[in-house]
């Protein structure tokens, strides 16, 4: 389907005319209705506008709404983008059920005097854009018409001024970003290669006016990238270490993202059952391909962005690698690699060290679906964070809260960090048996290739994939991350 188009308008007519009106209602409080728009009084009082309840009525022949729809927010103390997001969200999908072209939304000020402008309007917009997401890209004829959706939306908020309609875009423009890095995981791995991610990293550059550079296996094995070359033995597919940079600066921000694009779990092979969502195992990648297709939003940035994707598939071929092979990281240091299945951070060690090096970054983010363990500490709610620096980790924390993209620090200690270290080699990629902690033990093996260089890791395996409807996800690949990091790049951006 199209882009959904908002249009922002800061006085509301006495009467106009659309197919459905929308208004939000906070729990145990009549609802803000535009003056002259007939409902009935019974209907109001059936409203109860607790949380993601909603009462559809039909307005009088006319020229006023066609359709009121009444959506409830919650506890008026509780309210915030969250609930604006999920709210907005459900006005989409009854707008699709219904099969409309387009509707209007009518904002109370009071709402906009709790939540402000701006955030208000981002949440409005990221609900409904991410809801109009097609998880069924591949399905024909008619049953593809049923995930079609409305094209336009009026947003009516007295006064609104620029802080809303720049909120409108904000928001339009991250879950648009989103949506793309939802597509790119839920993409069959068989027509998501390496190559692809590549194609697509250059298409991007081209449209943006970014910088792509894309380092083929020839040149990893010249740099000495052996754990990556290591995970990449058992697929026919050529690995693939993709590079995007944004406008020169002298001061560097460097996001590194994961890009496995099937996981087998290699000779340490994964179970059958839910084998096939291992698509997914990319979407740290995936999150930073649309973060760049939605950079130019950001305007002019104080400091370069660079984007780096370490790509292969983690295949159990006849040239695989095995449980107690060693490998050469390029910053030199060796590996014993106990578990193929453990193979995420094996291909980060190399990009974070080749990172470090390559651009001295000021700060750098990685982002991976890493390991099962962080389900088991947080669930499907929250990405697991841990890194070496404080104001950092609390930026990245308070970009999560800003997004609804919650983010929980898991700590890193020294302890940690010698778990790590081998007797057959310096490091081994998984701690011993008993010694629990796997969330924190991918980190630990990260942290000894990153240097000096102040660093987070995202743990996203719970976040990306599965978890609760909130309205705007219902199944499949959630995109985490995009929002996340642009939040982070404008807050960065605004000291």
């Amino acid at each position: 389907m199209p882009p959904l188009r908002f249009s922002p308008h800061d006085t509301i007519p006495k009467r106009f005319r659309t197919p459905l009106l929308v208004a939000f209602g906070f729990e145990g409080e009549a609802p803000d209705l535009p003056s002259g728009t007939d409902l009935p009084e019974r209907a109001r009082k059936d409203f109860d506008g607790k949380a993601r309840s909603a009462l559809l009525g039909y307005g009088a022949a006319g020229d006023g709404p066609e359709r009121i729809l009444l959506v409830g927010l919650g506890k008026k103390a509780k309210v915030g983008p969250e609930e604006i997001r999920r709210a907005s969200a459900g006005a989409f999908h009854r707008a699709r059920e219904l099969k409309l072209p387009g509707y209007a939304v009518h904002l109370d000020p009071a709402l906009a005097e709790q939540v402000s402008r701006r955030p208000l309007a981002l949440a409005l917009a990221e609900g409904a854009v991410l809801a109009s997401h097609r998880i069924g890209l591949f399905r024909t004829g008619k049953e593809s018409d049923k995930e079609e959706g409305p094209g336009a939306v009026d947003v009516f908020l007295e006064k609104g001024g620029a802080a809303f309609r720049d909120g409108l875009e904000a928001g339009r423009v991250g879950a648009e970003a989103q949506n793309y890095a939802r597509s790119l995981a839920n993409r069959p791995a068989n027509t998501k290669t390496p190559a692809f991610l590549a194609s697509e990293a250059k298409r991007i550059a081209r449209e943006t006016g970014a910088r792509c550079q894309v380092l083929l296996e020839a040149d990893l094995k010249r740099l000495g990238m052996g754990a990556l070359l290591g995970v990449a033995k058992g697929s026919d597919e050529p690995p693939r270490l993709i590079v995007l940079r944004s406008r020169p600066a002298k001061e560097r921000v460097a996001i590194v993202g994961k890009g496995i694009t099937f996981d087998s779990g290699g000779i340490s092979l994964k179970p059958p059952k839910g084998m096939e969502e291992m698509k997914y195992d990319m979407s740290g990648g995936g999150a930073i391909l649309g973060l760049f297709s939605a950079l130019p939003s950001l305007g002019r940035l104080p400091f370069e962005v660079v984007g780096v994707i370490p790509a292969t598939e983690n295949l159990p071929g006849g040239g695989a690698q095995k449980p107690g092979d060693l490998v050469t990281a390029f910053n030199g240091k060796t590996i014993e690699v106990l578990n193929t299945d453990a193979e995420g951070r094996l291909i980060l060690a190399d990009a974070l060290a080749w990172t470090v090096k390559e651009f001295a970054p000021k700060v750098m983010v990685d982002l991976a679906t890493l390991t099962g363990a962080v389900i088991v500490a947080l669930g499907h709610e929250a990405s697991g964070l841990i890194g070496t620096d404080r104001r950092l980790v609390d930026d990245l924390r308070a970009a999560g809260e800003a997004t609804g993209e919650r983010l929980w620090e898991l700590p890193l200690w020294d302890e940690h960090r010698e778990q790590m270290k081998g007797e057959v080699a310096d490091l081994k990629n998984i701690n011993g048996a008993g010694e629990g902690g796997g969330t924190i033990a991918g980190a630990a093996f990260l942290s000894h290739f990153v240097g000096d260089t102040p660093w987070a890791h995202l743990d996203i395996a719970g976040t990306a994939w599965g978890g609760r409807d909130r309205g705007y996800y219902k199944k499949g690949a959630s995109g985490v991350g995009v929002r996340l990091l642009l939040e982070f790049l404008r807050a960065r951006a605004a000291r």
